[in-house]
């Protein structure tokens, strides 16, 4: 007997190129939805790649959520008063450090005992603090500032002092 010259060995098996580019352009094409379900608001966040999604919405007709980022205000000054009928003033200026208008943030105000314990916590919206001028507007320009300016009902346990957060 003999043997066949051909090896099963050394045939050269090419797998079907048309199965393996169709299978990685659905791979790339999930992982790019992935990316933008699970990531899509902080890269809407970020100041590097929104001017380039604002372009591409801009061609596609579609529109990007506004920029919000909290992180991104400055409190330049922040002041409790007692006032003579003892309720309390609370005033503080914030500046959108932003490279993008964004909306007014809400104001968390917690009130403290004089043992650093809280016992008062409101959050307010922007219509709640802002002067009606400013209120009519809905976003902060860049590097713009705003006065914030709260009356308090005199609060039966005396104030030893505050603390306050711009949150969403």
């Amino acid at each position: 007997m003999k043997a066949s010259s051909a090896n099963p060995f050394d045939r050269k098996i090419v797998p079907g190129s048309a199965f393996w580019r169709s299978g990685l352009a659905i791979a790339s094409l999930l992982l790019l939805g992935q990316l933008a379900y699970f990531e899509g608001l902080a890269f809407c966040r970020n100041p590097t790649f929104r001017p380039s999604l604002e372009k591409l919405c801009g061609q596609l007709n579609c529109q990007l959520p506004v920029y919000k980022n909290p992180a991104e205000f400055a409190v330049l000054q922040g002041a409790l008063s007692a006032l003579p009928d003892r309720s309390q003033q609370f005033r503080a200026v914030i500046r959108n450090r932003a490279a993008f208008a964004q909306p007014y943030p809400n104001l968390e105000l917690t009130l403290l005992d004089y043992a650093e314990n809280p016992f008062a916590r409101r959050i307010f919206k922007p219509q709640d603090y802002l002067a009606k001028t400013q209120a009519t507007t809905s976003a902060m320009r860049p590097d713009a500032t705003a006065a914030i300016s709260l009356n308090i009902a005199a609060p039966k346990t005396k104030v030893g002092g505050y603390t306050f957060k711009l949150i969403d």
